[in-house]
């Protein structure tokens, strides 16, 4: 007899809830937030340079030619760092929802290894589905072309992101060390990997609208011209904002599939 098909996350009550947790523990965001954004933030200054100099040479140049030396360099430490600085935060936030406000004491500068093991694994998950995002979509390139190509690629990305989801829990236990294995962790999340990813999207559209609109107004009153570096500031704001957010239906999601043991 088949296993039954476990309860639905439902999804616009899992981001609901993931905003009004921020809200609520707003001090608490705060605290644990204040070393990610300001390592977030040395990651933007470091990479600016690079980063306007790759735009530069994409629109001259076109994206076939190399870009100067060290370019490409800097803009991938600069995405490393700051992939770190948002994970540190995500591992951090999940503690204290999970584990309670002693399972994430201080300013967000906590490194031991929960923390540790959940920034290594979330790069390396990252990474693979990078890679397996890029081989698929090489025979969707060769096949096709025009709109149907795009629609493959977006096919091909939101597969690759419902199985990223589906292995999530697996990044949760290390955070919280309850470990799973995938295999455990793919079992869990059974029948709930499309609505998890939904909302992880949706709980995501509010910084892209929010940053869009402030950096748009900024531009135009000139704010962003005369003041750069407090732009990048703003910029890792809404970073380790958004990723506080996401680890709210990250930890309400494990919470509903795994649960916590006391």
């Amino acid at each position: 007899m088949p296993e039954p098909r476990p309860q639905s996350i439902p999804v616009f009550l899992l981001v609901k809830g993931a905003f009004q947790t921020v809200w609520r523990q707003r001090d608490d965001a705060l605290r644990l937030g204040l070393v990610p954004t300001l390592i977030y933030f040395g990651a933007l200054l470091l990479g600016s340079d690079a980063m306007f100099a790759f735009g530069d040479h994409v629109r001259t140049a076109g994206v076939g030619q190399m870009p100067p030396p060290g370019v490409l360099g800097t803009i991938l430490m600069t995405i490393l760092i700051g992939t770190v600085a948002a994970c540190l935060m995500i591992a951090n936030w999940l503690r204290f929802m999970l584990l309670g406000p002693m399972g994430a004491v201080g300013v967000g500068i906590a490194i031991g290894p929960p923390q540790l093991s959940f920034v290594v694994a979330s790069i390396v998950l990252l990474f693979v589905s990078g890679i397996v995002g890029s081989v698929a979509f090489m025979p969707v390139a060769l096949l096709l072309t025009g709109a149907l190509a795009g629609i493959g690629a977006v096919a091909i990305a939101i597969a690759v992101v419902v199985v990223a989801v589906r292995l999530s829990p697996f990044l949760v236990a290390l955070a919280v060390a309850q470990p799973l294995t995938l295999q455990q962790a793919w079992a869990a999340s059974r029948g709930n990997g499309i609505s998890v990813a939904l909302a992880l999207f949706l709980a995501q559209v509010p910084f892209w609208v929010g940053a869009n609109l402030l950096t748009g107004l900024l531009g135009a009153i000139g704010f962003a011209s005369a003041a750069p570096v407090a732009m990048l500031f703003i910029i890792a704001v809404f970073e380790v904002a958004s990723a506080v957010v996401q680890a709210n239906v990250l930890a309400a999601a494990f919470r509903h599939m795994v649960g916590i043991k006391v």
